[in-house]
């Protein structure tokens, strides 16, 4: 008799076990709990490697059309040049979260804004001036965009010397590109995902404290950069639309569109293992996990794309448009202030350092 009621309550445990595991592939999947590890998992699988990816492929692909225009200058060619740029920065700015690791420098070495059209119009007409060309605010995807878009013709393009230097920085931003790609996937990629082993991360939070750095960086940047300076809002009546970035391709807003899509692919790209579910989830030594906040920082990102669509359509000139657009830039502004914000304070729940270890210096903040 005792046998069976051992048997009987084996029974009830096994149906109660495979209830629960019914349960949880049928409804319980969309609220797995995931670790830091699952988190930088994540970012490599469908962050890091997808955006560098695209990144090396498109350079290769300015490379390769910037030589076909040099060697037959036409305006169907030229075209083809201008459209491979656009999709070069635009892939450019998507991977925008993930200039760290191999890819630490490159943000200096051929990501600068903006190039001196001046020195550079000198320079390539110029041998003895030729030295100035290795400097870095004349060279990277602000250099490429001005050699082909400020000339009128395809003949103005490769002319002489302007010709060699277009194809001298296309195929540097292929070269570095391309090693940053390769140096993800054969070292930094295992070394990012095996945080905690020492190597060089002691815990996962030294690793994700990379990319909540590299967020707020990317965000301070664009709040100083690429939206205050132009717009005027550090002096009381200055606006320079000829600060902002790729404005001569007509690429300012698309530029805009596109770091935020690298921002929320950072953020909540992976889905249960993303950086939002993580700061939902997470408890840890000191602070609780925020689900509230988590929605708030996708709500945010949501809010920013609707301003960034409301500053105009496909045909929009901002470089023309800016000063009849600065409550836009405005509310913009503030908005990714705010987001900048509520990146601290997920930082501060997930109990990351961004200000220090391999975290860059972060500015001191927005008007």
């Amino acid at each position: 008799m005792a046998w069976r009621h051992f048997s009987m309550s084996a029974a009830g445990r096994g149906i109660f076990l495979l209830a629960g595991i019914l349960s949880t592939l049928l409804g319980g999947i969309s609220h797995a709990l995931p670790t830091e590890s699952d988190v930088l998992s994540a970012l490599v699988s469908e962050g890091v490697q997808p955006s560098w990816t695209q990144v090396a492929d498109t350079a290769g692909r300015l490379e390769a059309s910037v030589r076909v225009v040099c060697e037959n200058p036409t305006a169907e060619t030229l075209g083809q040049a201008r459209a491979a740029w656009r999709d070069a920065y635009l892939a450019w700015r998507r991977a925008a979260p993930f200039l760290f690791g191999p890819a630490d420098k490159l943000e200096r070495r051929i990501g600068r804004w903006a190039v001196n059209g001046v020195v550079l119009d000198a320079a390539v007409d110029a041998p003895d001036l030729a030295y100035l060309l290795k400097q870095t605010d004349q060279r990277g995807y602000a250099a490429a965009e001005y050699l082909l878009f400020t000339p009128a013709d395809a003949a103005a393009v490769t002319a002489a010397g302007r010709g060699a230097h277009l194809r001298d920085v296309t195929e540097e931003i292929t070269r570095l590109t391309a090693r940053a790609k390769l140096d993800w996937e054969e070292r930094f990629a295992h070394e990012f995902t095996s945080a905690g082993d020492g190597n060089p991360f002691l815990l996962p939070a030294d690793a994700l404290s990379r990319v909540v750095s590299e967020l707020l960086n990317i965000i301070e940047r664009m709040l100083r950069d690429r939206i205050g300076m132009p717009s005027g809002f550090f002096e009381r009546t200055a606006v320079k639309p000829e600060s902002l970035e790729a404005w001569r391709s007509g690429n300012a807003k698309e530029g805009f569109q596109a770091t935020l899509d690298g921002i929320r692919q950072a953020v909540t790209g992976g889905g249960d293992a993303s950086l939002a579910n993580l700061v939902a989830t997470k408890d840890g030594l000191v602070e609780a996990r925020n689900p509230a906040l988590a929605n708030d920082i996708t709500n945010q990102i949501n809010r920013i794309e609707k301003t960034i669509a409301g500053l105009g359509g496909d045909d929009l000139r901002l470089e023309a448009e800016l000063p009849k657009k600065l409550s836009q830039m405005k509310r913009l502004y503030k908005q990714l202030q705010k987001l900048q914000d509520q990146l601290v304070e997920a930082s501060l729940v997930l109990e990351l350092d961004v200000h220090g270890g391999n975290a860059q210096a972060l500015p001191g903040g927005s008007e």
